[in-house]
This record gives structure tokens, C-alpha cells and sequence, in this order.
């Protein structure tokens, strides 16, 4: 009796698998890279983002006090689900559905007609400043900050970093005005596992940047973009995808840190709208890798659901269930394994399909 139970449960588990590994039917929206939009597509964005700055929260009263509109909210959830989605198996999959409920916030609540586009590394290299995302203009998200000779360097491991030429306030673009409410939060609770006791707690400081150009030309040139999606499977993906242990920083830890200060905060870098373009960019080698092999990577995970996958940790599959707070509606993993079943149906201007 308990082995045809347990042959009914594998196969109904197949079925279910393979019935919904059909994409999508309709055409899909359409993720590009933000030099490929026009001028207006950018205002359009741009605006957008002001827009859903200036609702205010969702979160019920006195959870989090600091969170004061909807990109709060956005940063208040990714704060509080940090030690769970970074640097294990269900990495990848979170961010590409709180990527999606942002951008999906940007259209339904703000009128945008567009979708999240996505950066490129590879067209910034040797120039932060000049890449039309970052030159400052009124069709960017801004530039640099002012330079801070108090900024620290950066230290990964046995990997040291000189900062870069900003580590201030940014002061040019459309976000120079934009007032974040929570975080820092030192990289050091990463390791205790443990939040500060203040986190919720409303912190006003400006968008503070730190471009990073060696780190862009080391880290996220053409050859360590194609070494990662080299990765002969899922686990060697996400070590190459961020970098573990002493291993180099990956192309997603080099983007954070290019940019640096707000954006290299593990915890609360979605206050600096960087994030999402960069995000969609990490989302796109996963479809990229993906697609390059489906049968055996559309569904592949490797991996805990513990940051560092500890021993001893909860080991994650298709069942394991993540959440949004706020946000969205609770997910089992296999629902946010393709870019074109259950919510989704998106692809990259690059890779239509």
C-alpha cells in the first residue's frame, strides 16, 4: 500500500510538472535594455518610479515605521527575507518574482505602459558616468555621488576594493530629491544572522553612490559574463552567478558593488532604483542559461533555503514555498522557475520566446 502510494504521489507530481511546462500562449512583454528605449520610454519610466515613491505604504500600521511609501515596502520585505533568499537555491527564483511584483506595481498603480528594462554590465564597463542608465541627465536614474573621502574601502573575503570616486549623495538626475527611510543595515548581520533590534525604524538619508569602474572591468566584462553562463549546472550557476566563499565576486555581487554604498547594502538595495534594472539583468542569464539546456535546467535547484546553505538546512524543491509579505501571494518554487508559465510571460529583447 505504501509503495503505490507513493508511485501515485510521483506520478501525479510529473503530471502536474509536465502540463504546466507549456509556455504561455500569448505573445510575451517585452523586457529591454534601457539604451534601447527612447527618450520618452525612459521619461515614462522615470516617472513611474517618482510616482510609486509618492503612495504611501501598505504595510499594516506600526509593523514597520520606517516604511513610509510603496518602494518601502519594496525594501522593507527584501530587508526582512534576506537571510533566507541570498546565496542558496531559491535566490534566483525570489528575486524574479519580487522583480515582477514591482514592476507589475509600476503599471497598475502608476500607469506605466512599459516593463521593468534591464542593464546591461557589459556597456559600462569603462565608464559608469557615461552609460546614458548613470550620466545624470534627466533621462537617467542619476549619477554618482558626491565624493566622501571618508568612505571606506570594501573588503569580500580575501578581496580588497578601493572605493570608488563618489561614496556621497547623489546630486544630479531625476532621484536627487528622493528621501530613503530605512537602512543601512551593516553587512555584519549577514553573518549573525540577525537583524538590528532598530531596523523598522524610519532612518531619512539621501541615495547615496559609488561608482566603481575596476570593479566593473574586472568583474563584469564579456569574459566573466560568458564564464558564467558556462555553469554546467544550477550549482555551479549560482556560485559563478555572486561568488562564495573565496571566490571572486560574480557578475550579481560585481553589480551591487560598482555602484556601491545604498546598492552594495545586502539588506536594503532596493532603495536605490539601480536594483531593479540590475536584477532584471541577473534574471536574464537565468534565462539565458536556461534556455540553453531546458530539460535539464528549467526546473533544476541545488541548494537550501538558508543563506551560505549551512548543513543541516531545510533543502529546497518545487514544493518549497516563498513569500512577499505585502507584496504578493505566497509561491511554491515551481512556480517561479520559467519565464513563461503560471504569472509570468515575459522575455528579453535579445531572446524573444
Amino acid at each position: 500500500m505504501i509503495l503505490v502510494s507513493v508511485l501515485v504521489a510521483l506520478t501525479l507530481a510529473v503530471q502536474s510538472i509536465s502540463a504546466l511546462a507549456i509556455p504561455a500562449v500569448e505573445a510575451p512583454a517585452i523586457r529591454r535594455e534601457w539604451t534601447s528605449l527612447t527618450l520618452a520610454a525612459r521619461k515614462e519610466y522615470i516617472n513611474a518610479v517618482l510616482c510609486l515613491n509618492s503612495k504611501p505604504s501598505i504595510i499594516p500600521a506600526g509593523q514597520i515605521p520606517g516604511a513610509l511609501n510603496r518602494r518601502d515596502d519594496f525594501t522593507a520585505v527584501h530587508i526582512n527575507q534576506t537571510f533566507g533568499v541570498h546565496l542558496d537555491a531559491v535566490f534566483l527564483g525570489w528575486h524574479r518574482n519580487f522583480l515582477y511584483l514591482y514592476e507589475t506595481a509600476l503599471r497598475d498603480e502608476c500607469g506605466y505602459t512599459g516593463y521593468q528594462p534591464y542593464w546591461d554590465w557589459s556597456k559600462s564597463v569603462n565608464n559608469i558616468s557615461a552609460y546614458p542608465l548613470f550620466d545624470g541627465s534627466e533621462y537617467s536614474i542619476g549619477g554618482d555621488g558626491l565624493y566622501d573621502p571618508s568612505t571606506g574601502d570594501y573588503n569580500l573575503g580575501p578581496y580588497h576594493f578601493a572605493h570608488g570616486a563618489g561614496g556621497g549623495c547623489v546630486t544630479s538626475g531625476p532621484f536627487t530629491q528622493l528621501e530613503l527611510h530605512l537602512g543601512p543595515i551593516p553587512i555584519s548581520a549577514l553573518f549573525t544572522q540577525t537583524l538590528p533590534s532598530n531596523w523598522t525604524l524610519r532612518n531619512n538619508h539621501c541615495l547615496r553612490r559609488d561608482f566603481n569602474v575596476p570593479v566593473a572591468q574586472q568583474f563584469s566584462n564579456g569574459t566573466a559574463v560568458a564564464h558564467l553562463l558556462a555553469a554546467p549546472d544550477i550549482g555551479e550557476f549560482q556560485s559563478r552567478m555572486s561568488g562564495v566563499g573565496n571566490a571572486p565576486p560574480g557578475p550579481h555581487t560585481a553589480g551591487h558593488l560598482q555602484i556601491g554604498m545604498d546598492m552594495f547594502d545586502v539588506f536594503s538595495s532596493p532603495n536605490d532604483p539601480a536594483f531593479f534594472f540590475h536584477h532584471s539583468n541577473v534574471d536574464r542569464m537565468w534565462t539565458i542559461w536556461q534556455a540553453r539546456d531546458p530539460l535539464n535546467r528549467q526546473f533544476a535547484l541545488n541548494g537550501t533555503t538558508v543563506n551560505y546553505d549551512p548543513a543541516g538546512a531545510p533543502i529546497a524543491d518545487l514544493h518549497t514555498e516563498e513569500n512577499w509579505g505585502v507584496l504578493g501571494r505566497p509561491k511554491p518554487m515551481l512556480e517561479l522557475m520559467s519565464n513563461r508559465m503560471f504569472d509570468f510571460n515575459f522575455a528579453y529583447e535579445d531572446m524573444q520566446g
